[in-house]
């Protein structure tokens, strides 16, 4: 599901341009319905997120998978037959429905079923299917009418339905709910039928489940933040997430082509995005083989920094070019920063901030929790897409990518300050430290 989340989050990259120059499709798109048709399924993954949380943590992990697909057929479906530019950003904005589900349960499946040696890996594996989906996009995109790259797009989530009915439900979820036996035959199916290796996973499962027992059916918004360990882990999800999407990932990711168009160089659009998304894909396999090598701090904090570097390059080009200095000499300095601006964003901040998310919350705030930081990722997913261009008028497009890299660079310094590594660490241990529990 996590190819299908990109390709919906990279549409507008390849598409925009399409449509404006053909009008015969949805009609003549104002700068402001540009702006909607990037931004809306960030508000429609804002408005979803409260029923997916509720879903996650009372009907399962597996049935939240489901449901999350549904939008995606049906945002796509409109867009395949839709004919105005009103029935176009309706479908936009329900397949943003689909991606809290899918945010939020693809986040909580993979911390609860993950071997503890393998979180980081098995975490960054969702990144290079994101980045499959962008690379899917930009190149069926740029050489497919719209409606023909909308009917493959809908085959992403009709496979996922069809496939996803193998997998197991989670055994922390299904401990929960008291069904030992479920939650057993579930480890066993993942552990490759090892019943030694699925009891030893069982036993530390009820550990962690029986010191949190008295709040695992119910968790208020008092009780969550009467935990020192909860209140850290809180903080931590939101600023990071602040960093994360002020920092630009969004804008570049979505407008790939068009942020091309206004710098220039010496590529097209359509080959610097085909460039950058090949690069972004490296850049989620260097995370799969070295994320648990490297570990959360050492990987957060050092690409928030040369992400910042790759932004105030960038920003440096635009504003010679700006003042009028001729910069076709630097003629490749766009793609290049901008490729390695994104490897950088999918080998920490992208994929490191929902294996983090995985490994410091307690089980009975885990799906509240992840609700709550999931909104703020959506608010701020929203504001950045729906005033980019509004930013790139007020302080120009140098200007803009210098606020970027203000973002990046301020991520690091908190990551540096605040939070804990969390390599090949058992939860019980990494909860111990975010309480503030010595040894």
């Amino acid at each position: 599901m996590n190819v299908a989340h990109g390709v919906a989050l990279g549409w507008p990259s390849p598409s925009l341009p399409i449509l404006r120059t053909n009008k015969e499709l949805f009609g003549a798109l104002s700068a402001g319905q540009e702006s909607w048709t990037g931004s809306l399924p960030f508000l429609g993954a804002l408005l979803s997120t409260p029923l997916f949380s509720y879903i996650n943590q009372h009907m399962g992990r597996k049935t939240a998978g489901y449901i999350s697909a549904v939008p995606n057929v049906v945002g796509w479906l409109l867009v395949i037959f839709g004919n105005s530019v009103t029935l176009l950003c309706i479908g936009r904005f329900i397949l943003g429905l689909g991606l809290s589900g899918m945010n939020i349960f693809i986040t909580l499946y993979i911390g609860e079923v993950s071997e503890d040696s393998l979180r980081g890996t098995l975490g960054a594996l969702r990144g290079l299917a994101l980045d499959t989906g962008f690379l899917i996009i930009y190149v069926v995109g740029s050489y497919l009418s719209i409606r023909n790259t909308a009917i493959i797009s809908i085959s992403l989530p009709l496979l996922f339905i069809l496939t996803y009915i193998w997998l197991p439900e989670s055994p922390m979820f299904l401990l929960g709910k008291g069904n030992e036996k479920k939650a057993f035959e579930s480890y066993l199916w993942m552990r490759g039928s090892d019943s030694k290796v699925a009891e030893d996973e069982m036993s530390k499962l009820r550990t962690i489940m029986t010191q949190n027992s008295a709040k695992v059916q119910k968790v208020t918004v008092k009780e969550l933040l009467s935990v020192r360990g909860t209140r850290k882990a809180l903080l931590i999800g939101i600023v990071l997430a602040v960093c994360q999407q002020l920092s630009g990932i969004n804008p570049v990711f979505s407008y790939c082509a068009v942020i091309f168009e206004m710098t220039g160089g010496h590529f097209t659009p359509n080959i610097s995005s085909f460039i950058v998304s090949a690069v972004t894909l490296l850049g989620s396999l260097f995370c799969i083989f070295f994320s648990d090598k490297l570990g959360r701090r050492v990987l957060l904090i050092s690409t928030y920094t040369l992400q910042g570097i790759c932004l105030c390059i960038l920003g440096l080009y635009m504003y010679m070019k700006h003042l009028g200095m001729d910069v076709s000499a630097f003629g490749v300095l766009p793609v290049v920063s901008i490729s390695f601006y994104c490897f950088f964003v999918v080998v920490g901040p992208c994929n490191m901030y929902y294996v983090v998310l995985s490994e410091i919350f307690r089980p009975e705030a885990r799906g509240f929790a992840m609700g709550l930081t999931t909104t703020s990722l959506w608010i701020l997913s929203f504001i950045s897409l729906q005033f980019y261009s509004t930013l790139v008028n007020l302080l120009y497009g140098h200007g803009t990518f210098w606020v970027f890299a203000a973002f990046s660079f301020i991520g690091a310094l908190f990551i540096f300050i605040m939070l804990p590594e969390t390599k090949n660490r058992s939860l019980e241990s990494i909860l111990k430290e975010m309480d503030g529990v010595k040894g």
